[in-house]
């Protein structure tokens, strides 16, 4: 039983891994259910593609000719930067335009992932180490890192708190929250700034390609467990945090993608809620 489940954890490198992995879980179980509230699937979706171009890029300034590693601090900026246009891009066409949110999601989404792609496709050499950003490489993550990560979902939970009651208010009735005199159209960059820090954190845990399932899995699974929007966010939290060490003792006895397993996990909790119990209306 112990070769199981403890002989993995051992290892260093497992050990950051998984407090990298919590970290990012709570940040997005938070995160999530505002996503999950205000309908913004499509929207994470997009930012987690949107900051292709931006860590391509940053790739290929800081990487040499010769081989050397990528600037990691860079990588953050630019993936930051290809998040931050994705969100400020489909807010200026929302407002310059009568388009629905979703077509101009999705017009945006599809321009940032053909020019991640143009930019990719453009650089053979590079090709194969930017797949780790893609798809994530949560076993090699730097112990330096974590610090960094728990940080900014530090800063991030701390915004929630202070922004609480106006976020819930413009997520489950904008007009509401309009005629309440509230900063919509502030509170809406707010949630988009919020929403690209977990996208940015998460990527390089469980790749921008997988993120989108740390946003949606573990919320979607505990608005089926709880009424409440501040025990679906503790549950959503406990499901990704969980998700961390079942996820690995997975990849690691199966050889298969760590990342990747930790989403499959994250999707089990989600099917084993929507089995044992019905649908609920999530309540502030």
């Amino acid at each position: 039983m112990e070769s199981l489940f403890i002989e993995p954890f051992r290892a260093d490198f497992m050990q950051t891994g998984l407090l990298a992995a919590a970290v990012v879980g709570v940040l997005c179980g938070v995160v999530g259910c505002f996503v999950l509230i205000r309908g913004m699937a499509l929207m994470s979706d997009a930012v987690a593609h949107g900051v292709v171009p931006g860590i391509a890029v940053a790739f290929l300034l800081t990487a040499g000719t010769a081989g050397e590693d990528p600037s990691r601090a860079a990588i953050l900026l630019g993936a930051l930067a290809g998040g931050a246009l994705t969100a400020a891009g489909t807010s200026v066409i929302l407002r310059r335009t009568s388009l629905r949110p979703d077509t101009a999601t999705a017009v945006v989404f599809v321009f940032m992932l053909a020019l991640g792609v143009v930019v990719i496709s453009g650089s053979d050499d590079y090709t194969v180490d930017l797949t780790s950003f893609l798809f994530g490489d949560v076993l090699a993550v730097p112990s330096s890192e974590v610090p960094i990560s728990a940080g900014i979902t530090a800063l991030v939970l701390a915004a929630v708190a202070v922004l609480y009651r106006p976020l819930v208010l413009l997520c489950f009735d904008r007009r509401r929250a309009v005629a309440a005199g509230l900063p919509v159209e502030r509170l809406e960059l707010a949630l988009l700034a919020l929403l690209t820090l977990a996208v940015v954190i998460g990527f390089r845990i469980v790749g921008a390609l997988l993120v989108l399932g740390m946003l949606m899995a573990p919320p979607a699974a505990a608005s089926l467990l709880t009424r409440r929007l501040p025990a679906m966010m503790a549950v959503s939290s406990g499901i990704a945090v969980v998700s961390a060490p079942l996820g690995l003792l997975l990849s690691w006895h199966l050889d298969t993608a760590a990342g990747a397993s930790i989403v499959l996990v994250a999707v089990g909790f989600f099917v084993l809620a929507l089995i044992l119990r019905p649908s609920r209306t999530i309540r502030a």
